[in-house]
């Protein structure tokens, strides 16, 4: 590993002033300097799965410039008596001075020091979202920690993964994106989030590059990328959504006349239209923004969580209590916490922005890609995942459960695929035309850790139905269209048509602009009933590439019509 003392050549800061989320004037001058003392390294070179902010932590850092004022140390007095409840507290301090400062502090406040782990590091600033670790877990077991370029002229903040790394042994690995934490967020099965600022700060990179990069780094195989809000300096996602669970999603909402009103709207529906890789749509609540035509707007979805607990920014505004009801709704089995972070106005973040989640060195992840519907009657139906585990799996742990239609559930084993390390396969038996199979995975390790595929099962579970070509056509009960979805949306490259036809029927598929004109006849022909998938490069009928924006689609067969949105993002 490569030593951290190497980064240290290029600080020239001074460690003393308050520097705020955003760019100072100052800084603004120096922008040469980022990332001049990055180290990029090759990825992990397997499959790689980055932790959801929502799993289960081993702690959460911070980085404490103690005696900036008793506003702000208040404030992160009051989440680090939040955080020692249920996990550990890693406090990043300059010197042993200001830990013992920051001892006697939390001391007299009454924290138990029980779970207070000091880290000593040099640093310029207490955002330690955008600089701090990645962790992720790879496909030989092992955790690693991913290290984007800070995208401040922040020397020393940028060698905090590093050093994390190199005390815990955790091998780093450079990405070459300059990529800031707050505009990152994950649902923990591949997906990630950002918004369009990563383009902005990356323009060496195409949008395929950077999807690549990030599928390389962090095992992300789906980036969605949305348009930055209007207004608000930093571009981060993470002051107008939140991640809440595998499939909801959290956006916040202006109210009428607002600048970012509609673009919010637009921004939640393009979520809604996405779908995990377990095949689910996002779902998505919304939460009240207070009204400000600030560079630096206060913002509930700045929030964090740490295991069963939310901790979540108040600002002294009337919707104070709005958004503590509607986070307790949305998350029934977490305890909701406001922590008063009005001494931060204007400081271009808050509780999410001031810590970074520690992922538990215990973990299990599970992938798989649902079994698509099929004609077979004859033979079995082979179910496949990927499995990464922190420790031994449990004998006869890993295990398919299946049942037929309506009836109960029965289980096949997901054995250990021998000439391939990591892979587990099962076969569910084969069964008659018409039957539908439903079914998900469970697996189990030593470390007492549980998963699914889905993961939230009984709510989700897996289906494919077993076809019935040449019999069901013309009748009158069966529909069309059983199922249909495009993927990804919003979309880079290129776009993906899943239909699920129920019968034999024209089908033909056509795409307009906005304006309501036709651009491209995309399909137009006969099909039997079954699955079906489609790729359009978003060429138009004379082989133009199409500019960036929205469009619509418009699905028409025998006896239906379906329409949609498509957000098309170079």
């Amino acid at each position: 590993m490569v030593s951290i003392f190497c980064l240290t050549f290029f600080i020239t800061q001074s460690t003393d002033v308050m520097l705020p989320r955003y760019m100072t004037p100052e800084e603004s001058l120096r922008i040469g300097e980022i990332g001049k003392g990055h180290i990029i390294t090759a990825p992990p070179g397997m499959w790689a799965e980055t932790p959801s902010e929502f799993e289960y932590l081993k702690g959460v850092f911070v980085t404490w410039r103690y005696g900036y004022g008793s506003s702000w140390d208040v404030i992160f007095r009051e989440i680090v008596r939040e955080v020692v409840e249920v996990s550990k507290a890693f406090i990043i301090v300059r010197n042993s001075t200001e830990q013992d400062s920051v001892t006697g502090y939390l001391s007299s406040g009454g924290v138990l020091l029980d779970s207070v782990e000091f880290m000593i590091y040099p640093n310029n600033t207490v955002w330690i979202r955008d600089y701090g670790p990645w962790f992720m877990r790879k496909e030989d077991n092992t955790e690693g920690i991913v290290d984007f370029i800070y995208n401040r002229p922040r020397p020393l903040d940028d060698t905090i993964p590093w050093r994390i790394g190199n005390e815990w042994g955790i091998p780093v690995y450079g990405s070459p994106l300059e990529h800031a934490g707050g505009n990152f967020m994950v649902d923990g099965l591949g997906t990630g989030f950002a918004s369009t600022l990563i383009y902005q700060e990356n323009p060496l990179f195409t949008a395929e590059q950077i999807d690549s990069l990030m599928l390389a780094y962090n095992g992300l195989e789906q980036f969605i990328v949305l348009p930055r809000i209007n207004i608000e300096y930093t571009g981060h996602i993470d002051l107008w959504t939140k991640i809440l669970n595998d499939t909801l999603v959290m956006v916040g909402e202006y109210a009428p006349g607002h600048p970012n009103h509609d673009f919010l709207n637009q921004n939640a529906d393009s979520i809604r239209s996405c779908r995990n890789r377990e095949g689910y749509p996002y779902r998505v609540v919304r939460i009240p923004m207070p009204w400000s035509m600030s560079s630096a707007p206060p913002s509930y979805l700045n929030s964090v969580f740490v295991n069963d607990k939310v901790l979540v920014p108040l600002w002294n505004e009337p919707e104070d209590d709005t958004a503590l009801f509607i986070y307790q709704q949305a998350l029934p089995d977490h305890e909701i916490i406001g922590i008063n972070c009005s001494a931060m106005a204007g400081s271009g973040g808050a509780i999410h922005c001031i810590t970074m989640q520690v992922p538990s060195s215990k973990f299990l992840h599970v992938k798989h890609y649902p079994v698509g519907n099929t004609d077979d009657t004859l033979n079995p139906y082979r179910v496949r995942a990927r499995i990464i585990t922190s420790s031994t799996l449990l004998v006869d742990s890993t295990i398919i459960f299946y049942k037929i239609n309506s009836g109960s559930f029965n289980t096949t084993p997901l054995s250990a695929v021998i000439d391939t390390p990591g892979v587990y396969a099962g076969y569910i038996p084969a069964q008659l035309s018409g039957d539908t199979v439903h079914y998900y995975i469970l697996a189990k390790n030593i470390d007492n850790i549980r998963r699914t595929s889905p993961m939230d099962v009984p709510a989700h579970i897996y289906s494919f139905e077993i076809g019935v070509t040449g019999l069901e056509e013309n009748v009158s009960d069966i529909p069309f269209i059983r199922e249909f979805s495009v993927f990804p949306n919003p979309v880079k490259k290129e776009l993906m048509f899943l239909i699920n036809l129920g019968q034999r029927t024209n089908l033909r598929i056509e795409i307009y602009n906005v304006l309501g004109q036709r651009l491209k006849v995309f399909y137009n022909n006969e099909l039997l009933s079954g699955a079906y998938s489609m790729t359009w490069d978003f060429h138009d009928d004379n082989n133009y590439e199409l500019a960036q924006g929205a469009y619509f689609y418009r699905v028409t067969t025998d006896g239906e019509t379906k329409t949609g949105k498509i957000l098309y993002i170079k």
